[in-house]
């Protein structure tokens, strides 16, 4: 039986009028799966309207066009009706669960212990948290970084040979890997001023690898610029701050050394802490462990970032947080932490 365009037209007026009367219902009367049989009834596949469009063929050719033409206006029509409906209905049906919910979100999850922490990462925390108690603060900075802040302004100019002693990651236009976090403390002192007392961490970058190297690693710094600070100072504080991470008085040893950022200069090393000073594999049998460089900041690095070396003087001091790991936690060779061995990491049972 074949529909009239008069036929039809009262039967898009009926759908029309269905669909008003559906959308005028109170929502707290409707449920979300009677939404979506409402969809799939108005403007789904199988919906009068689809039907219609498919049987246009059914109509005379000189009816095709405008009878298309009508139904396409009322199926925009519908489609944009329901959808403005069921977006009121989608935010109405929300705030109803919302309402009865009971659990308090508000309260702590119940902590869930998935592996466990990475001894550097344990290690990092507790050399931070000592400085922060000391009122140091801290900052970070850039792990690219250019070659002013990494070596221009730590009295490393071009052609200096320090610039040999680290074997660096160049990259393009005068910008490399930072070598160590000293680059932070420039940023600190020319953006920030005097007087600083600031503890910076973070990864830096050497082609290095053997038993007490890896190629990248975690450096810790801390640097203090006030008026009238001098060596006695920076003795006190290390001494302090590793009594704090190892829980007990721990041997500290000064080895006159040269670094360009500072004047005078010193090795700091502490009793190996596996062989108490006996000698063994990881400390190359001298009973002491290597783990950074200290001294007060040179005077041309404090003009270099603006301070006056007249008024100011200050101290800084840096280590490799990978070898404090090794000592806190017993390890003979450093690559063992960045081999990812399951079995070797689960035996720390940090959490």
């Amino acid at each position: 039986m074949t529909t009239t365009l008069n036929e039809l037209k009262l039967l898009l007026d009926a759908e029309a009028l269905e669909l008003s009367g559906f959308c005028g219902q109170n929502f707290e009367n409707l449920t979300a799966r009677e939404v979506e049989a409402a969809r799939i009834r108005y403007c789904g596949k199988s919906s009068p309207l689809h039907g219609w469009l498919t049987s246009l063929k059914n109509f005379p050719a000189d009816e095709r066009k405008s009878t298309g033409a009508l139904i396409n206006q009322l199926k925009a029509k519908v489609e944009q009706q329901f959808e403005e409906f069921s977006s009121r209905f989608g935010t109405f049906d929300e705030d109803r669960k919302l309402a009865l919910e009971t659990e308090d979100l508000s309260l702590p999850l119940p902590q869930i212990h998935i592996g466990s922490r990475h001894p550097v990462a344990i290690a990092a925390r507790q050399l931070v948290l000592p400085l922060q108690k000391m009122g140091f603060e801290w900052i970070d900075g850039p792990e690219i970084e250019s070659d002013f802040f990494n070596f221009e302004a730590l009295n490393i100019p071009k052609e200096h040979p320090a610039r040999e002693m680290q074997d660096t990651f160049f990259l393009a236009s005068d910008w490399v890997l930072r070598t160590q976090t000293s680059s932070v403390q420039a940023h600190a002192m020319i953006e920030r001023g005097v007087p600083l007392r600031i503890v910076c961490a973070g990864y830096t970058y050497r082609n290095e690898y053997d038993m007490t190297h890896v190629p990248t690693f975690r450096q810790i710094e801390a640097l203090v610029i006030d008026k009238g600070i001098h060596f006695g100072h920076l003795r006190h504080t290390l001494s302090e701050f590793f009594k704090e991470v190892f829980g007990r008085p721990v041997p500290l040893r000064f080895r006159s050394s040269y670094f360009p950022f500072t004047e005078p200069s010193a090795e700091m090393d502490i009793q190996c802490q596996q062989c108490h000073g006996a000698g063994c594999r990881s400390c190359k049998n001298t009973g002491w462990l290597e783990l950074g460089g200290c001294g007060l900041v040179n005077k041309k690095v404090l003009k270099s970032c603006g301070v006056d070396p007249d008024v100011y003087s200050g101290f800084a001091f840096g280590m490799g947080v990978d070898r404090v790991a090794m000592s806190r936690f017993a390890v003979s060779d450093l690559r063992a932490l960045y081999e990812g061995d399951i079995s070797f990491l689960s035996e720390f049972g940090l959490t």
